[in-house]
């Protein structure tokens, strides 16, 4: 549909893959054969020994990170915000239906009290106040107590004192912070994506009905999927059936729309809209209808696709971006375009009321099939366009 965002969106491309974890192994391995070259190199000092002490700070850093980088959870009862205020096509504030509203149960639950344990979030904020309170008061001490560490350690390396001290000191140093980096960033990064996901999951494991009534999320899901289907079912042939001064009581393209998929011909759509997501329920509907959807964020890759492959029909938006710029009547110049392209490539514009209303005349001139603002219009005209017997 027509919302134009202040910020350009490209088209959809594969996702890169990720190659910090690459980055920080390639760093952490590179520290290693530094230690193991410095070992074979004169002076010589135990590579075992130093190994040993390098992954054992590397260890205590991924440990530090790990703490810093723990996600912190909203408080109980911040997640459930209050939904923002529905309001009607043309602005105005939907009317509210109260609490005492039970017609739509089936569409309405209250997720199964269930309390997230947070101990480890807890645990980690703790910690990390005592460390780096701990860590400013003796702030001072820091080089002499490194120091001391580095005595400590020089003499399992089997060289001199100085020589000792300056490898364990470079040790340290290294194999810390490139720990700390690698236990804070993973935390950060990955372990929040996989904690809000467990949380959700949990959160979401089931629906209270108002009815008192428990059901799975999984399931409620399938049943309303098959009761839209059966409603848009219902819709498109009420919508498709002949006049009753028609020849027939019912028509063929009404027939054709309840038939199961797998004997339903295949055709070819495209489909243009600069916020393609909008459009995922739609698509999956006419894909499960055997209607193949390819998809374009605008007017030249539209055209660009209509030139390398046949399209039995094209849906477009009316307002989009087009070449970082609001343009609100782009519908009017793709219907224009792929008409001159395609002659015979039927059109359908699907847009909002208000682009519709300022629009419609410009695109039936440019030789726009159909102009629609509901989605269930839009799934009936496609039916009725391409079901149709020659």
């Amino acid at each position: 549909m027509d919302t134009i965002s202040t910020s350009s969106r490209p088209a959809l491309a594969p996702r890169k893959k990720d190659v910090l974890p690459l980055i920080l192994l390639s760093i952490l391995l590179a520290g290693i054969i530094a230690v193991i070259a410095g070992a074979a190199l004169a002076p010589q000092y135990r590579a075992v020994p130093a190994l040993l002490w390098s992954l054992g700070f590397c260890v205590s850093g991924m440990l530090l990170g790990f703490l810093f980088g723990i996600p912190r959870t909203l408080p109980s009862g911040t997640v459930n915000a209050e939904p923002p205020e529905t309001r009607t096509n043309d602005g105005a504030p939907a009317t509210s239906t109260g609490p005492g509203n039970t017609s739509n149960t089936l569409f309405l639950g209250t997720p199964t009290p269930m309390e997230i344990n947070s101990n480890l979030v807890e645990v980690s904020d703790w910690l990390t106040k005592i460390i780096v309170g701990v860590g400013l008061i003796e702030l001072k001490s820091l080089p002499a107590t490194a120091r001391s560490v580095a005595a400590f350690i020089a003499p399992s390396l089997g060289v001199d004192a100085p020589t000792g001290m300056a490898v364990v000191g470079g040790i340290m140093l290294f194999f810390s912070v490139h720990g700390f980096l690698i236990g804070y960033l993973l935390t950060r990064i990955y372990l929040s994506i996989i904690i809000k996901r467990a949380d959700s999951i949990v959160k979401n494991e089931s629906v209270r009905l108002e009815s008192g009534k428990e059901i799975d999320v999984a399931e409620l899901s399938r049943l309303q999927q098959k009761s839209l289907d059966d409603l848009q079912e219902a819709v498109t042939r009420l919508m498709l059936a002949t006049p009753p001064g028609g020849a027939g009581g019912v028509s063929a393209v009404s027939v054709m729309a309840s038939l199961p998929a797998a004997i339903k011909p295949l055709n070819n759509l495209l489909w243009v809209d600069d916020h393609p997501s909008k459009n995922t329920l739609l698509v999956e509907q006419l894909e499960r209808d055997n209607i193949k959807v390819d998809q374009a964020v605008a007017s030249r890759q539209a055209l660009a696709m209509l030139q390398k492959k046949t399209y039995d029909l094209m849906i477009t938006d009316m307002a989009r971006l087009e070449n970082g710029s609001a343009v609100k009547d782009a519908g009017v110049h793709t219907v224009r375009e792929a008409r001159q392209l395609k002659p015979e490539l039927p059109v359908i514009i699907y847009c909002n009321k208000d682009t519709a209303a300022l629009y419609s005349t410009e695109a039936e001139a440019a030789g726009a099939r159909f102009i629609t603002t509901s989605g269930t219009s839009l799934l009936a005209a496609i039916n009725k366009l391409l079901r149709t017997d020659p």
